[in-house]
């Protein structure tokens, strides 16, 4: 005898919320959805109902509702009213919050469909529905302890200097078996690592725009992490800019809001973190931005009539292509000047450094005086050593009991960040007076060597320099460049050369430079001992007009600045800084013609 047909209809929705629930048998389902499944159908044939669709969720957390796919498209499946019974293994699988769980039960009450549970005996009565009631407080309960308690244990993982979440690109999250134990530890990724390494010590120059950086790495070879449902990509340049402000790779690890020393290995020193951070925060003070199109010169030339940059521009014609230079106030209607002709600039800019030279006389004494300055330094520079080392040590107390204090929760998380930043910059001061004063002065003169040569013969460096030579050029030597009509009509030299190029100068470098002893050297380049201290007299102001500007004393009155002790004809405070005389730009030897 033939078994009658069931006289209702159900659906079943089956949930787990990891992939690793998922994964756990040659089933693709897994062991988890499988027994949820024949448990839902028993259920089914004991109500005489047919499973006419199942709503499965493979690995999709139960505590949010809208990105679950599965449970929108069955509660869109029951407006059609056709539904006797929606069968769950457990309330739980539904929802892990009350008021999720409530939200859905009338949804599914609304289409005329009744909610039922394997596990547990809920129904409309009211014994039913307060046993509704206390599993799905049960269930949230759990969901929020569950929560608690494993924030507690990454919390304390990140105490120990433990990482408890997913490592950024350049390091791996690896397991390593210690005395039997399986460890969880952050490795150096082999392939990222120094491409990451590489990334902030470009940045660090200032000489590559975000979206410039981010192409160089792609040709590179540098790409995210592929995972199951995301391929490897290309970084982009938000994407970047955030990477470059993750201290993580510093050996720090943030959680929580709070910032804890780690246990990896840094990909990066803090002085070039410190310094990325710097070239982030002005990034866009000089108006300079990354276009498609770029030129060597971006950034360097300036409208002569109305002070704006210069912006360059190619088009296509019915002559092939035009490039071109134009002025932003000439598209904003205020500003006449004609577009430049690049061919123009550019040679009007090679004709410029003709005049960016210095005579024989004028090297010759300064690469004396700083030959003799060195030995200078060299004496005076010991006790100086000895004081940065006392604050680098007072600074690296301080950051420890701040830690403590962290820890203990005994201060704010804005007065922590405030001082931690404040003892990182003050450790990082320190260890920079250490290692300038203890400056390899053979070094130092070979760059001042290389640098005195350059000035000889630097238009035949310039117009054999790349494209990216000739705008470090640019940047070492010029503050602003002023066209009008195609010509260079106005040049700001920067430091150090306006005052090393000064044609008053040039006379009185000539005259013979007397022998001085190390102490009356000493006390010519640096008459009150401001090169050797942390807070140099202050610096006199210059008008618009190019006179100086009187300073204020420390009572408040005014007193005109000192004139520059004069040694043989040379402004040596002027010339030599407290770092020494280095050329203006970092990368200013790399580029010197081979002439």
């Amino acid at each position: 005898m033939s078994q009658p047909e069931p006289t209702q209809r159900a659906v079943l929705y089956l949930r787990v919320s990891s992939e690793q629930q998922v994964a756990t048998d040659f089933d693709g389902d897994g062991l988890s959805l499988d027994a949820q499944r024949g448990a839902c159908t028993r259920k089914a044939t004991g109500l005489d109902a047919e499973v006419v669709e199942e709503f499965v969720e493979r690995g999709e957390s139960g505590t949010g509702t809208q990105r679950r796919v599965a449970l929108q498209a069955m509660l869109t499946r029951l407006k059609a009213r056709d539904i006797d019974y929606v069968i769950v293994h457990k309330v739980d699988r539904l929802a892990r919050k009350r008021a999720d769980d409530s939200t859905i039960l009338a949804a599914i009450q609304a289409t005329g469909s009744k909610l039922v549970s394997v596990s547990e005996n809920i129904d409309e009565t009211p014994s039913g529905m307060l046993l509704h009631g206390i599993m799905a407080s049960i269930a949230e309960f759990y969901s929020m302890n569950l929560a608690q308690e494993v924030l507690k244990g990454t919390t304390e993982k990140a105490k120990r200097g433990g990482t408890p979440f997913r490592a950024p690109i350049g390091y791996r999250n690896t397991r390593k078996l210690i005395d039997g134990k399986e460890i969880r530890v952050v490795t150096i990724d082999p392939e990222r690592g120094l491409l990451i390494s590489e990334a902030f010590r470009l940045y660090a120059t200032g000489d590559f725009p975000l979206s410039d950086l981010a192409a160089l790495l792609e040709s590179r070879g540098l790409k995210s992490r592929p995972t199951a449902k995301v391929a490897a990509r290309s970084l982009s340049a938000n994407r970047l800019s955030d990477l470059l402000r993750n201290d993580f790779y510093i050996g720090r690890v943030s959680y929580a809001g709070k910032v804890y020393p780690g246990r990896h290995d840094r990909l990066v020193s803090e002085q070039t973190f410190e310094q990325v951070q710097t070239v982030l925060a002005g990034q866009r003070q000089s108006g300079e931005k990354s276009w498609r199109h770029h030129h060597y010169l971006r950034g360097s030339i300036f409208c002569a009539e109305c002070g704006g940059r210069l912006f360059y521009t190619r088009t296509h014609g019915n002559g092939g292509l035009y490039e071109y230079f134009t002025c932003r106030g000439r598209q904003r209607g205020i500003c006449t000047q004609p577009h430049h002709r690049i061919e123009a600039v550019e040679s009007g800019i090679e004709h410029e450094y003709a005049k960016v030279l210095l005579p024989a006389g004028q090297r010759e004494a300064i690469a004396r005086a700083v030959r003799e300055f060195c030995q200078v330094r060299s004496e005076a520079s010991a006790p100086d050593i000895a004081a940065a080392k006392t604050a680098l040590e007072r600074a690296k107390r301080q950051e420890r009991k701040l830690l403590d204090a962290h820890y203990q929760d005994q201060i704010s998380e804005e007065l922590f960040a405030e001082e931690q930043t404040r003892l990182r910059r003050e450790r990082i001061a320190a260890e920079t007076t250490i290692e300038r004063l203890k400056a390899d002065d053979q070094r130092l003169l070979a760059v001042l060597d290389a640098g005195l040569a350059l000035t000889d013969r630097i238009q035949t460096a310039y117009i054999r320099g790349t494209p990216q030579q000739r705008r470090l050029f640019n940047q070492a030597f010029f503050e602003r460049l002023d066209i009008d009509d195609g010509d260079v009509v106005g040049v700001k030299l920067t430091e150090p050369f306006n005052k090393l190029l000064d044609p008053n100068l040039a006379a009185v470098a000539e005259t013979p430079v007397p022998r001085l002893t190390t102490g009356e050297l000493a006390a010519a380049l640096d008459p009150d001992g401001s090169a050797w201290t942390a807070n140099p007299p202050a610096t006199p102001r210059r008008r618009p007009d190019g006179a100086v500007a009187a300073v204020a004393g420390p009572t408040g009155a005014t007193r005109k600045p000192a004139t520059p002790e004069r040694v043989a004809g040379w402004y040596l405070r002027q010339m030599v800084a407290r770092p020494g005389l280095e050329p203006g730009t970092p990368r200013f030897s790399v580029v010197c013609s081979t002439n």
